[in-house]
C-alpha cells in the first residue's frame, strides 16, 4: 500500500510539473506599433483624424485584441527615426520573452498619407520596401500589417509576397507568416469622413472588431472575417464619394490550421447582445451623437458588440419602419437590446413620386407643426392657425430632414416634430437657432448651434459648432471642434480640435491639437502645433511653432521648428528657427552674461540671447569707479543694443556683431549748486565687433574682441568725453578702435 502511494505521488508529481512547464511556454503574446500621422508634406492636406485612428485601434486592441499597453507602442506625428526606434523597442522586447513564449505576434497599423511607394512622414518619405524589410526584422512568428493611407495597395505588391487566398490559424505552435491589410488598392484613395470622424477603412475595422464582424457568432472576430466586413463597409460608403470607391486589398501568406482571432468580444467589460429577432440597420451612437457602430443584419442570430461604459441611441431601419431608443452600459453586464425597449419613429405623410407602394421614397411636404396633442390643437384657433407654424421640408433618410429655409423664436420644432436632425441652407431666430447641419447661413440675435456649417454663422452673443467650413462671427464667443476658415468675436474664439484659418478676437484666441493658419488677439493666443502666425498684444503659447510669433511682451513654444519670436520676452526650449528680443531663452540656444575691459579704460557688461545664427545683445559700458563705486565725478556711461552672429568650430567661437550705442552725459546751466538744472544728453553712435572664444571649460568662455565705433557729422558729441587712444580719419568719418578682452558666462 505504501508503495502504491509512493508511486502515485511520483506520477501526480511528474505530471503537474510537466504541465506546468507546458503552460510556461505555450502561451501567444501580442506586440503593436500604432501610427497616426496627419501630416503628409506641403503638397498634401492635412488629415483630421489619423491620429485619433491609431488612439482608437490601441484602445481597442488593449480592451478586447489582448495587446496590453505594456507592448503597444503609440507615435503620433513621428519622424522616420521614431519609427525605427520603436522596431528596435519591440524587437528587444519580443528577443527578452521569446524563451517563455510559444509563439509571437506582431500587429503594425498605420493611418496617414502616403503615395504609390513610400509612407508619408511629414516631409519625409519611408519607402515601401524599407518598411516592409523593417516589419519583417521584428523577430515574431507572425506579422499583421494594416495600413489604411492612399494607394496603400502597392506595399503588398511590393517584393516579398503573392496574393492568395486567406489560409488562417489558431494558437498551432507551427505558425509564420504573415497578413498584409490595405484600404485601398494601388491606385485608389483613401478617404476620412467629418460625419463618423474616421477614415472609412478604420471605422469599419473598429466597427468589425467590436463585434460586427462576427458572422460565426462566437463572440470572437477573425482575421478573415474582420477583412470581409471591412471591404463591404468601406466599399458602401465610398461607392458614391467625390474621390472614388475604395477596394480594401490583402495579402496573406500563412502556415498553419483554423483562424486567427484578432478580438475576443466576451473579454469586454462591457457588452451589448443584439437580439436574434432583429433584422434590418442598426445603427448604435455616442450620447454626443458621434457614430459608435453601423450593422445591417439579416439573419436571425444574436449579434454581441463590445463597447466603452455610457449611454449611447439606437435607431433600427426595417423595411417599413423606424424605431429608436437608448440605453445605458454599466460595467460587468450585457445589455440585450431587443424591440421592446425601441419604440417607433413617427410617420409623415409623404407624395410619393411613382408608385404608392413605394414606401421608401423621398418627397416634398409642406408640415403643420404642433405639439403633437391633435385634440387640443382643433380646439384652439382651428380657424386661424395661430398655433401652427407651416414650413417645406424634405425626408433626406431615417436620420435627417431637409428644410430649405426656416424662421421662428428658437429653431427647434422641426427636429421635434419629425424626430430628425434638421438640415437646412437658411436658418433665422430671434433668439436661438439650432439645427444638425447648415449649407449657407446661420443666423442669431443671441446663440447659434450646430453640428456642422458650411458657410457663415452669426449670432450677436454666442456660437457653437462642432466642424465649421466657413465663418463663425460673434459679439462674443465662438466654440467650434475643428475650424477651416474664420472666427471672429469680440472677446474669445475657442476650438478644441484641429484648425486650418484665422482666428481673430479683442481679448483671446484658443485652437487645440493643430493650427494652420493665423491668430490675431488683443491679449493672448494659444495653440498646440502651430504653422503660421500668432500675433498678440501680450502673451502667445504652442506647443510646437512654424512660422512668426509676435507679442507685445512675451511668446513661448515648446518647440519653435522654424520661423521667428518676436517680443520682449521669447522662450522656446527648443529652438532651431530665429528669437528676436530683449531677452531670448532656448536650451539649444545662447544665454550667457559677459564682463570685459576695454583698451579706452571701460568695463561693459553684456548680456547675449537667442539662436546662435542670430542672437539679442543688451549691454552697458562706463568708467569701472562709475560703475562700481558710483562716481558721480565722471558721468560719462554707454548702453548699447544690437545683434550677432556665432560660429562655432570645436571649442572655439567667432562672433560678428552689429550695435546700435546710445552715450549719455549729464550738462548743468547755472553757476551755483543749488540753482543749476541737470539735464542727461544723449547721443547715438553706431559700432561693430568682431571677436573670437575659446571655452575651457563648460560654460565658461574666454573671448578677445575688436570694436570699431563710427562718428560722423552730427554725432560729434558722443565722443568729447569719450576716451580715444586710436582713430582712424576720414574725409566724411571717423572710426574709433578699441579693444577687449573678457569672460562669458553661459547658462545653456
Amino acid at each position: 500500500m505504501k508503495k502504491c502511494f509512493v508511486l502515485f505521488a511520483f506520477i501526480f508529481y511528474t505530471v503537474s510539473l510537466c504541465a506546468a512547464q507546458g503552460t510556461e511556454s505555450s502561451g501567444v503574446e501580442r506586440y503593436a506599433i500604432f501610427v497616426g500621422s496627419n501630416e503628409g508634406g506641403k503638397n498634401n492636406q492635412r488629415l483630421m483624424y489619423a491620429g485619433t485612428d491609431a488612439i482608437a485601434f490601441q484602445k481597442t486592441m488593449s480592451e478586447i485584441g489582448g495587446i496590453p499597453s505594456s507592448n503597444a507602442i503609440l507615435l503620433l506625428d513621428p519622424t522616420k527615426d521614431d519609427l525605427n526606434e520603436a522596431m528596435l523597442a519591440v524587437s528587444e522586447k519580443i528577443r527578452e520573452n521569446s524563451e517563455k513564449l510559444k509563439r509571437s505576434e506582431f500587429l503594425f497599423y498605420y493611418s496617414g498619407h502616403s503615395d504609390e511607394n513610400a509612407l508619408l512622414l511629414g516631409k519625409v518619405k519611408y519607402d515601401y520596401s524599407s518598411l516592409k524589410a523593417a516589419i519583417t526584422n521584428v523577430p515574431s512568428d507572425v506579422h499583421v500589417v494594416i495600413l489604411d493611407s492612399c494607394y496603400s495597395g502597392n506595399f503588398i505588391r511590393t517584393k516579398g509576397g503573392q496574393k492568395k487566398k486567406p489560409f488562417l490559424f489558431d494558437d498551432s505552435s507551427v505558425v509564420k507568416g504573415h497578413a498584409y491589410l490595405s484600404s485601398s488598392s494601388s491606385q485608389e484613395f483613401s478617404q476620412e469622413s467629418d460625419e463618423i470622424g474616421s477614415s472609412f477603412f478604420t471605422n469599419a475595422m473598429l466597427t468589425g472588431l467590436r463585434g460586427a464582424a462576427d458572422s460565426s457568432g462566437d463572440k470572437k472576430v477573425t482575421l478573415n472575417e474582420l477583412y470581409s466586413y471591412a471591404f463591404n463597409e468601406t466599399l458602401s460608403k465610398t461607392e458614391k464619394t467625390s474621390a472614388g470607391p475604395q477596394h480594401p486589398n490583402y495579402n496573406i501568406t500563412l502556415v498553419g490550421s483554423g483562424d486567427l482571432v484578432l478580438s475576443d468580444i466576451s473579454a469586454s467589460d462591457c457588452v451589448v447582445q443584439i437580439a436574434a429577432d432583429i433584422k434590418g440597420r442598426i445603427i448604435i451612437r455616442s450620447k454626443y451623437g458621434n457614430l459608435v457602430s453601423e450593422i445591417n443584419k439579416l439573419d436571425d442570430k444574436p449579434v454581441f458588440l463590445a463597447l466603452e461604459k455610457g449611454e449611447y441611441s439606437v435607431t433600427l431601419i426595417e423595411k417599413n419602419k423606424t424605431l429608436q431608443g437608448t440605453f445605458k452600459l454599466t460595467s460587468s453586464k450585457v445589455y440585450e437590446l431587443n424591440t421592446t425597449t425601441l419604440k417607433p419613429v413617427a410617420e409623415t405623410n409623404n407624395r410619393v413620386r411613382g408608385d404608392s407602394s413605394d414606401s421608401e421614397a423621398a418627397a416634398d411636404e409642406t408640415f403643420d407643426a404642433d405639439d403633437g396633442n391633435d385634440d387640443e390643437d382643433e380646439d384652439r384657433d382651428d380657424d386661424n392657425g395661430k398655433n401652427k407654424m407651416s414650413f417645406s421640408a424634405q425626408i433626406l433618410d431615417d436620420e435627417t430632414v431637409y428644410v430649405p429655409v426656416e424662421f421662428s423664436l428658437v429653431n427647434n420644432e422641426i427636429s421635434r416634430a419629425f424626430n430628425r436632425k434638421v438640415i437646412t441652407s437658411i436658418s433665422f431666430a430671434l433668439v436661438r437657432s439650432s439645427v444638425y447641419k447648415v449649407n449657407g447661413a446661420m443666423v442669431s440675435s443671441i446663440l447659434n448651434e450646430a453640428e456642422y456649417v458650411n458657410g457663415i454663422q452669426d449670432a450677436g452673443i454666442l456660437n457653437k459648432a462642432g466642424n465649421v467650413y466657413g465663418i463663425q462671427a460673434a459679439g462674443i464667443i465662438n466654440l467650434s471642434s475643428t475650424l477651416k476658415g474664420v472666427q471672429t468675436a469680440g472677446i474669445v474664439n475657442y476650438n478644441n480640435g484641429a484648425a486650418k484659418g484665422v482666428q481673430v478676437s479683442g481679448i483671446f484666441n484658443r485652437s487645440g491639437e493643430t493650427h494652420s493658419g493665423a491668430q490675431v488677439s488683443g491679449i493672448a493666443n494659444y495653440a498646440g502645433k502651430f504653422d503660421g502666425s500668432q500675433v498678440s498684444g501680450i502673451f502667445n503659447k504652442a506647443s510646437e511653432m512654424s512660422g512668426i510669433q509676435f507679442s507685445g511682451i512675451v511668446n513661448y513654444t515648446g518647440k519653435l521648428a522654424s520661423g521667428i519670436q518676436i517680443g520682449l520676452i521669447n522662450i522656446a526650449p527648443e529652438a532651431d528657427g530665429f528669437q528676436l528680443g530683449f531677452i531670448n531663452f532656448s536650451r539649444t540656444g545662447i544665454f550667457e552674461f559677459g564682463l570685459s575691459y576695454t583698451s579706452n579704460n571701460n568695463l561693459r557688461i553684456a548680456f547675449n540671447s537667442g539662436n546662435r545664427h542670430l542672437y539679442t545683445v543688451l549691454g552697458y559700458e562706463s568708467m569701472p569707479k562709475n560703475i562700481l563705486f558710483s562716481d558721480s565725478s565722471n558721468s560719462l556711461y554707454n548702453v548699447f543694443i544690437g545683434f550677432g552672429t556665432r560660429l562655432n568650430v570645436g571649442p572655439v567661437n567667432f562672433d560678428f556683431e552689429l550695435l546700435g550705442n546710445e552715450s549719455y552725459d549729464k550738462e548743468t546751466d547755472g553757476s551755483s549748486e543749488k540753482t543749476k538744472d541737470e539735464k542727461i544728453i544723449g547721443m547715438f553712435f553706431p559700432s561693430v565687433k568682431a571677436s573670437v572664444g575659446v571655452t575651457p571649460i563648460k560654460h565658461l568662455n574666454l573671448f578677445a574682441s575688436v570694436i570699431l565705433c563710427g562718428q560722423y557729422d552730427g554725432n560729434e558729441d558722443a565722443f568729447k568725453k569719450k576716451s580715444r587712444k586710436y582713430i582712424i580719419e576720414n574725409e566724411y568719418y571717423n572710426v574709433y578702435p578699441e579693444f577687449e578682452f573678457g569672460i562669458r558666462y553661459s547658462l545653456n
